[in-house]
């Protein structure tokens, strides 16, 4: 009887947890950068936040890296349209470490590197244009590289460009643009990728064995059409993936969402759906930052918002 009475006094409280609620996720807006009537952004594709709050993007129609402090207000740019040094002919995604920042280009396998001042300072030669990219601690960077003769690979690179290791993350051969995925890494070296063009999100621990995969919306295929003499899918599932400080995710969803191009899943990091958020507008990306703080699109690209994210 007694060990009965105690079974019970410990399973009432995770019977409770297992049928409450999941708490909603509010945004509040704490900074805007970019109007309409001012210069400050044409149409920014990266984003991302330093240790000391600094804010960096990429700009795809100004061909420039664009420094703003804490306030939103800016400080520096680099940058212009060309193929040289410090020059870009369509920057896009931007991740940052203690002392660099690093951007690809869209259609070119190569990653640019620039101190915190945004001065060139080298570049990364890959093996295909980047799909994806994050800068880890130790100088590592990782970085999903795509090919059209072989599958995509997530690939983890030195402070000198040299493939430490790599990452095969699916088990057999997929159709074309099938494995183009977003991903991040958690503070135990556990990595989540989300399928663009698949209803998949799956946990890999750091020495690549899968932990889970989760189908999220139902989903069995997207529409491939025929474009030159290739079929390719051309109905985006899940557009980005972020974490934030508890190891939670954050995905953004495409077409199939209620709210498209606007609805973010938040998954704990077992994979069980907690909440789902909707931005205020669309965004191509999702950006979370050391604070929680939470980034996304406006005015189709002009503009760069900032939320703090409430749970009630």
């Amino acid at each position: 009887m007694y060990r009965l009475v105690v079974f019970l006094v410990m399973l009432v409280p995770y019977l409770s947890s297992q049928g409450a609620p999941p708490k909603r996720i509010f945004l509040e807006e704490v900074l805007t950068i970019g109007s309409f009537e001012d210069d400050s952004l044409f149409q920014w594709v990266g984003v991302v936040a330093d240790d000391e709050e600094n804010i960096y993007v990429t700009d795809a129609m100004d061909y420039s890296l664009k420094k703003f402090d804490a306030a939103g207000r800016f400080v520096a740019k680099s940058g212009r349209r060309g193929q040289g040094p410090g020059e870009f002919t369509a920057p896009r995604l931007l991740d940052c470490s203690e002392q660099f920042l690093f951007v690809t280009e869209q259609y070119q396998p190569v990653i640019k590197v620039f101190d915190k001042k945004l001065q060139y300072q080298y570049h990364i030669p890959l093996e295909g244009p980047a799909g994806d990219m994050k800068a880890l601690r130790g100088g590592l960077l990782a970085v999903v590289v795509l090919s059209a003769k072989s599958e995509s690979q997530l690939k983890f690179y030195d402070r000198e460009g040299k493939i430490v290791k790599e990452l095969h993350f699916q088990e057999r051969p997929s159709l074309m643009l099938m494995d183009m995925v977003s991903f991040d890494l958690d503070g135990q070296g556990n990595i989540y990728l989300v399928y663009n063009f698949m209803d998949r999100i799956e946990k890999f621990d750091g020495s690549g064995k899968k932990i889970w995969s989760k189908n999220l919306l139902g989903l069995k295929q997207v529409k491939r059409e025929k474009i030159s003499s290739y079929m390719v899918p051309t109905e985006i599932v899940f557009k980005d993936v972020a974490l934030d400080q508890s190891g939670n995710l954050y995905v953004l969803g495409g077409k199939f969402s209620q709210n498209r191009s606007r609805d973010v899943y938040v998954l704990s990091p077992e994979g069980i759906l907690l909440s789902t958020l909707t931005l205020p507008e669309t965004s191509h990306c999702i950006y979370i930052d050391r604070e929680n703080y939470l980034y996304s699109r406006a005015n189709e690209g002009i503009t760069l918002k900032k939320f703090r994210m409430v749970s009630k």
